[in-house]
């Protein structure tokens, strides 16, 4: 299983080059950066460009970070990668907790746009689940598992439910249930390929823009940037939509 977390950037926005590796000084030097409480956690760190692969820049990002392990905490050196869209709106980071990720994203915002705030998290609405599920059904996909908050089903009402299995949408129900939902949490989605030279892929989002790839279990560099590439086409291909960022 590979994790990963959506990030949001402004679209059309033209990322400078990183020609030199760029510290984690450079952020916590920067005013305002003091608000960023993540800092805390990340005690050293460098960002770097490795290469490009189609619409994406790959950055790594490697840093020293405290977690805790049972009772202890412990001191945690990693390189972990980061995709930007060239001119899309997403940005993705690999396996990392979610703090240590947002201090990479900060500082990559910092060396490619000048400006730590321009690169946030973002949450999916039940419209950008619609989305999705559409299409990867066009796509000869289905759907593996759903999470929903507040739906009527089976003659009543339940504040929670998550169900999970291949070819939920054939279930009697399903797309009423699904439509209705107050909240859509996560949704799971199997697809056959994305184009020729993809394997099957199995993978969730969750709503605040986590998720993981569960097959195969070593997704190849084509393969992620087809998978993102899907997921930003049908969240921003056809339309800029309002969205709640945080920094």
């Amino acid at each position: 299983m590979k994790d990963f977390i959506l990030y949001l950037q402004p679209r059309g926005l033209i990322a400078n080059p990183v020609k030199e590796k760029y510290s984690l000084d450079e952020l916590k030097k920067t005013p305002g950066t003091s608000l960023i409480s993540e800092l805390e956690v990340v005690k050293d760190g460098e960002i770097r460009q490795e290469e490009t692969l189609g619409d994406y820049t790959v950055f790594k990002f490697s840093c020293k970070y405290t977690a805790r392990h049972g009772t202890s905490i412990v001191n945690v050196e990693r390189d972990i990668e980061l995709w930007q869209s060239k001119r899309g709106a997403l940005v993705a980071s690999f396996g990392f907790p979610r703090r240590v990720s947002k201090v990479a994203t900060k500082l990559l915002s910092l060396a490619t746009f000048g400006d730590y705030s321009l690169i946030n998290s973002f949450n999916l609405t039940n419209p950008d689940f619609f989305e999705l599920k559409k299409r990867v059904q066009e796509l000869g996909g289905t759907i593996t598992q759903l999470e929903v908050r507040g739906i009527s089903w089976g003659g009543g009402q339940l504040r929670h439910l998550e169900i999970k299995g291949r070819g939920l949408e054939k279930i009697p129900g399903f797309d009423e249930m699904f439509e209705k939902a107050k909240k859509i949490s996560s949704m799971g989605f199997s697809l056959p390929n994305l184009n020729s030279s993809t394997r099957y892929i199995s993978f969730k989002v969750l709503d605040w823009g986590g998720g993981q790839i569960y097959s195969p279990s070593d997704p190849l560099p084509h393969e992620l940037a087809a998978l993102f590439s899907l997921i930003e086409n049908v969240l921003f291909g056809d339309q800029e939509r309002t969205r709640q960022s945080q920094n």
